[in-house]
């Protein structure tokens, strides 16, 4: 198994025991990262249309709350992204409080204005954006 396949079957478990432990103690353990918070979504998935649960950390920003498509700065986008695209009507839980969101993906201009704010928060994210050939996708998550 190469270390890409390995990475990505564990993290897929740690998801699966973040989800849980999130959702049973309403998040509080493991609800904050750095300060900020980790995030429940649920999406459609955009392949098998069913419904997915995954823990994102969050930057609040205003009124709104930015989802940064890293994947940890591997080479492919995380399998969400491709969920928000093909359906951008969210529902996010941060600690018991859940609401609808829409998940606008951020222009290149638009994330290159809001990336200060982001390394700000979380500067690894820097770090994942220069390990990546890929552009980072940021996507502006606003209450419905």
């Amino acid at each position: 198994m190469n270390t890409y396949r390995f990475v990505k079957v564990i993290m897929k478990f740690l998801t699966l025991l973040h989800t849980q432990l999130y959702k049973k103690l309403g998040g509080k353990f493991l609800g904050t990262m750095f300060g900020n918070p980790i995030c429940m979504i649920v999406t459609k998935g955009s392949k098998s249309g069913k419904i997915r649960e995954i823990p994102l950390l969050t930057i609040p920003y205003q009124e709104h709350y930015l989802l940064i498509a890293s994947s940890g700065g591997s080479p492919v986008h995380p399998a969400w992204y491709f969920n928000l695209v093909n359906e951008p009507r969210i529902k996010m839980t941060i600690k018991s409080k859940t609401f609808e969101a829409h998940a606008k993906e951020l222009s290149d201009q638009e994330k290159e204005r809001m990336w200060p704010i982001i390394i700000e928060a979380c500067p690894f994210y820097e770090d994942y954006r220069k390990q990546t050939d890929r552009k980072i996708p940021v996507f502006l998550c606003s209450k419905v």
